[in-house]
């Protein structure tokens, strides 16, 4: 990683600080890192000023301050590619211009971050100060990043932006914060008032349609429901308003995956499936909120 040479002790130290910062999703302490590498704090606070020099740790100081990698410290330990297979975006259009490095400038600036983006491809005509950008999520460190560009270098094909959304989604298994096991589930001949007294029941805002073979077929939402009383047909069978093909997720995937699958679908959940293609959960949009926010 060219001029970052780390002493043993500084890798130990960084490697245990991403570490602590993946799980916890806030600013370390130091003595939390003392504890986890086994060191005096002291020295420890010695290494992380040598690792600030270099650029590979944000701190913040008072009762709530701490320290945090930057994303060049995940490049240097995790090894992440500088050629980053993303492109850039405006307006939700996605534009021939991928980026291939991605620079946060000011973390902790209480008036918001910056970021430098090095990108290839014609940037002339494409892309003016004052616009919206968004990039990501980068395949990688699961890094999306909003913001409004403020500066564009021709010459070096450099864009800078104001962050004005960044968020790191970490890479979790889909079966660890989804609802597996005692799936409820409704036949497709059941009735729509049926289905509705069922989610009622158990409190739930969909429900995967099996078959007599145990077969997923479908999925009965909310929506599909009140699509149904509004046509005043609370009588009719499941099948006849149920979603299919249904889109599933695999319980090993990543939780970033599956935000992009419904986000591509416009859809608030996907049912989970074992590795034989077997119904066994259900993942939504507010599991993962609950997750990223650190609610579970």
């Amino acid at each position: 990683m060219g001029p970052y040479k780390l002493t043993m002790s500084q890798r130990e130290v960084l490697e245990a600080l991403i570490r602590l910062y993946d799980e916890r999703r806030r600013l370390i302490k130091s003595k939390e890192i003392a504890e986890l590498v086994n060191k005096d704090e002291g020295t420890v606070r010695n290494i992380i000023l040598s690792l600030k020099s270099l650029g590979l740790v944000e701190s913040k100081t008072g009762p709530t301050g701490g320290y945090m990698p930057t994303l060049k410290a995940y490049e240097i330990i995790r090894g992440i590619p500088v050629q980053l297979p993303v492109k850039l975006k405006k307006a939700g259009k996605e534009l021939d211009i991928p980026v291939t490095t991605i620079e946060i400038l000011d973390m902790l600036n209480p008036e918001g971050c910056r970021a430098i983006l090095r990108v290839q491809g014609r940037i002339r005509g494409e892309i003016n100060v004052g616009d919206k950008v968004e990039i990501g999520p980068t395949k990688i460190a699961n890094v999306r990043i909003e913001g409004e560009v403020t500066h564009i270098d021709l010459a070096t094909k450099q864009i800078g932006i104001k962050i004005t959304r960044l968020i790191s989604v970490p890479r979790i298994p889909v079966g660890e914060i989804a609802s597996i096991g005692n799936i409820i589930t409704i036949e497709p001949d059941a009735t729509i008032k049926d289905a509705a007294k069922l989610m009622i029941e158990r409190r739930v805002k969909g429900l995967p349609v099996i078959d007599s073979r145990g077969r997923l077929i479908g999925i009965i939402t909310q929506t599909d429901i009140a699509k149904a009383v509004a046509e005043g047909r609370i009588d009719a069978t499941v099948k006849e308003y149920m979603s299919f093909p249904v889109i599933t997720i695999r319980s090993d995937e990543d939780i970033g995956d599956a935000i992009e699958l419904m986000n591509l679908r416009d859809i608030g959940r996907l049912v989970v499936t074992d590795s034989e293609g077997k119904p066994i959960g259900i993942i939504t949009r507010t599991d993962i909120l609950k997750f990223i926010a650190g609610l579970r």
